[in-house]
């Protein structure tokens, strides 16, 4: 009689086990390429919705304003009661429990100025604190991860004699210096998109925040001073991402290496599009070129920025060099001595967006119009 063997040899085990390692070694990359789809697909989510409450906000805003200012309280106010978050939290819509959830940053840089009410904000502002702890403000909701566009909170310079007065770049909305001078327009509004010549598809408004500056990874705006919430993870040390771009610069075409906040009397003009037009994906970049600085956003997302536009539109803007930041037309220098991704940002000169697709400019109008045929 025969006694039949059960179970399996050691090379029949062994050839099982290399099959499953074989499948395994395959199939995971698909799994980490669809846990990065299902990330960036939550991230456009959030913009969609941030981006609902803006438009509702303009809607039944008496200006028309899309938002009431930066997440900054020094430079818009206490950031629960004037900002884009405050806004988005006042319609049922908590940013600070909708973060990108593919960036390591877990809030934003300004958690290391919140308590601060300087005289940078606008003259109504001055003063007034946050109403709740910093732990309670950033437990309710008043918390993000995402930077804003320079046109959504600033929208355009004031002009002085056909100049820029501002001293210095253009992210203060009210100077430091002179309580009550207004530097920069103030948030986007539903007139100034309407009677612009950017279609609102194209201008951008929101988009993943790049973590903010630190030379050593340690200390600096991108990194948390004091705990905020041991709950939310906003511990002393934590990563913190930008607010809003910084808007207006240029690159010095006598160094090449380095985009440069605009200078003190910088003309109207000077802002204007350049005769030929903004580059296209691929061509090289302009110097000395007012455009729009961009690096405050960073792509998270496999080589990618999701951003969400003035019609609610939801894209996602490929970085094709893998430097992480998305170069709207700036000729930097490459190579010895020229850009490099902790110095600059923009590591290549080539254009990585089209200007139809994602605005590169300043003005919204680039003139204004004029008649005189009434007597």
């Amino acid at each position: 009689m025969v006694v039949r063997r059960k179970g399996f040899t050691l090379v029949e085990l062994l050839v099982v086990i290399a099959i499953i390692g074989i499948l395994m070694a395959l199939l995971f990359p698909a799994f980490a390429a669809v846990r990065g789809a299902a990330r960036s697909t939550q991230c456009k989510s959030n913009l969609r919705q941030f981006a609902i409450c803006l438009l509702a906000k303009a809607s039944n805003s008496p200006n028309g304003s899309y938002c009431s200012g930066a997440f900054d309280s020094v430079r818009d106010g206490a950031f629960d009661q004037y900002s884009w978050v405050s806004d988005c939290v006042s319609q049922d819509v908590l940013p600070g429990f909708l973060l990108c959830p593919s960036s390591i940053n877990l809030g934003s840089e300004k958690w290391n100025t919140a308590s601060s009410n300087g005289a940078a904000t606008p003259p109504s502002r001055v003063g007034v604190p946050l109403k709740q702890s910093e732990q309670a403000t950033a437990e309710s909701g008043y918390n993000t991860n995402y930077a804003t566009s320079w046109h959504l909170v600033r929208s355009a310079p004031v002009f002085a004699d056909g100049q820029v007065t501002k001293p210095g770049g253009l992210k203060d909305w009210y100077s430091k210096t002179v309580p009550g001078d207004k530097l920069c327009v103030g948030p986007l509004t539903v007139r100034a998109l309407d009677s612009g010549d950017v279609p609102a598809s194209s201008l951008p408004l929101i988009g993943c925040g790049a973590q903010g500056d630190s030379a050593d990874g340690v200390t600096g705006d991108g990194i948390l001073t004091n705990t905020v919430s041991e709950k939310l993870g906003l511990i002393s040390g934590a990563p913190l991402a930008e607010s809003f771009n910084d808007g207006p610069a240029y690159v010095d075409g006598s160094t090449g290496d380095a985009v440069l906040l605009v200078p003190d009397g910088t003309a109207r003009s000077a802002m204007n599009a350049p005769a030929a037009g903004y580059p296209t994906i691929g061509e090289p970049g302009v110097t000395n070129v007012v455009m729009q600085d961009t690096r405050d956003w960073y792509a998270w997302h496999s080589k990618t920025v999701n951003i969400v536009f003035a019609d609610g539109s939801v894209r996602a803007i490929e970085d094709v060099n893998g430097d992480g930041f998305i170069n709207p037309g700036f000729g930097v220098t490459t190579g010895a001595g020229g850009a490099t991704a902790f110095s600059t940002g923009y590591t290549s000169p080539e254009t990585e967006v089209n200007p139809w697709d994602m605005f590169p400019g300043v003005l919204l109008k680039g003139s204004f119009p004029t008649k005189k045929f009434e007597q």
